[in-house]
């Protein structure tokens, strides 16, 4: 047996990364064909449940800015039998905004004395508030702006028994005008609420929680603990989920619009977190959802996509200091030249045709422009992700940053359609 040399090891690490990156690739596709075939699924029409109770759950942490635009929604809703919880972690003038909130009678105000458990820990303290008579939990962020009609729309998707929760499509449009970076980051997440979530539901994939825009069977939170108290707090509820064996449903027809980070700072913040909690949870629940009995095939192949999908900005940037070592030492590329070109081309083309199905599922199509946007901003991004990631594969535990939130509307007319 030839002893490996350098060019060998760099070889194989390189044909890893390819099969890697070219399996993700082919995911992207296959949702596009599924969309393309079925089109997104509707929610499903089983009855609006209007005699349910329904809590509504609002966690805050220094929210002085959009408060009361949260608050004046959820309580304007086209629905009878509801109440409204906030949470309140704040030390800023979101205390006196909630102080007089605290009137309304539809409103309970919580105040805690520290961010224990983070998000999660507030959200936990909410469900020891619950009205008697609820069966139902829904919970906002404090920068959203539900429409209407979100509570009916929400329970006609739990026709399905099996079905322990619903997840509704995050509409990151209200600041989008406010920098590049808001309009390059709506692409992405127009692409994931917009395109991969269906595309998933569809294929039978794992279904995940959001942090907000998201309603919970009451009974099942009880059944599985309550909310995780993670830096990723709705990942971690999702896969309780799913390891006690409940299904999580995907309605994109149901939006609600909110905010985008705007500055690159808070992009940043947001998505290390989004990666270091993500990447933990997944290694702390991998052999419990790997193992779990009863579970599809696709849904424990789609948990590891879907887990490990931030260590690919690890991967990314191997796989740029590769190409590195190739130019200066001449090490050979693990697939003949002409088709690594077409692999190279057919595995960087996915993600931005993803970005552009998001947009023209979610309507807006004259937009497209804003994929350079979404595309410079991915790159940005990376080593915080890859770092992040890491970091959540080899620490304990993390930090919650929140995100600022500016209380700016720069498209007005949006509230109207939600």
């Amino acid at each position: 047996m030839l002893p490996l040399t350098l060019n060998d090891g760099l070889m194989f690490v390189s044909f890893l990364i390819f099969l890697i990156f070219f399996v993700y690739a082919t995911r992207t596709y296959i949702f596009m064909a599924m969309m393309y075939l079925r089109g997104r699924k509707r929610a499903r029409r089983a009855g609006e449940r209007r005699g349910a109770f329904v809590s509504i759950l609002i966690p805050t942490y220094n929210e002085a800015n959009v408060v009361d635009r949260i608050l004046r929604a959820c309580t304007s809703l086209d629905y009878e039998d509801y109440e409204v919880i906030v949470i309140d972690d704040s030390t800023d003038g979101t205390v006196e905004k909630l102080r007089r909130w605290a009137r309304h009678p539809r409103v309970k105000v919580i105040h805690r004395g520290d961010r224990a458990g983070w998000k999660g820990g507030a959200l936990n303290e909410g469900l020891r508030h619950l009205d008697p008579r609820s069966k139902f939990v829904l919970v906002f962020d404090a920068d959203f702006v539900p429409p209407p009609d979100i509570i009916q729309r929400m329970l006609a998707a739990f026709g399905d028994e099996r079905v322990a929760a619903v997840q509704g499509a995050q509409w990151h449009v209200l600041n989008v005008d406010e920098s590049w970076v808001a309009r390059g980051l709506r692409v992405l997440l127009s692409a994931f609420y917009f395109f991969e979530h269906p595309a998933r539901d569809i294929c039978g994939g794992l279904t995940q929680l959001n942090g907000s825009v998201m309603m919970i069977r009451r009974d099942v939170l009880e059944a599985v603990g309550g909310f995780g108290t993670s830096i990723t707090e709705d990942w971690e509820l999702t896969l309780k989920l799913y390891e006690h064996g409940y299904r999580v449903a995907y309605e994109a027809s149901v939006k609600a619009p909110c905010e985008c980070p705007s500055t690159l700072g808070r992009a940043i913040r947001q998505q290390y977190r989004w990666g270091e909690g993500h990447t933990r949870n997944f290694k702390r629940y991998f052999w419990r959802i790997v193992r779990r009995d009863g579970l599809p095939v696709s849904t424990k192949l789609d948990f590891i996509l879907v887990g490990a999908s931030y260590l690919q900005a690890v991967l990314s940037l191997t796989s740029f200091l590769l190409l590195v070592i190739n130019l200066l030492l001449g090490v050979g590329w693990p697939v003949p030249g002409p088709l690594a070109y077409f692999l190279f081309l057919y595995m960087s083309a996915a993600y931005p045709l993803a970005m552009l199905y998001g947009l023209k599922l979610e309507g807006a199509w004259h937009e497209k422009k804003d994929v350079l946007y979404a595309l410079l901003l991915g790159y940005i991004l990376a080593p915080f992700v890859a770092y992040a990631s890491l970091r959540g594969l080899l620490s304990p535990r993390g930090y919650f940053a929140r995100t600022y939130k500016t209380g700016r509307v720069t498209r007005p007319s949006l509230l109207a359609v939600s």
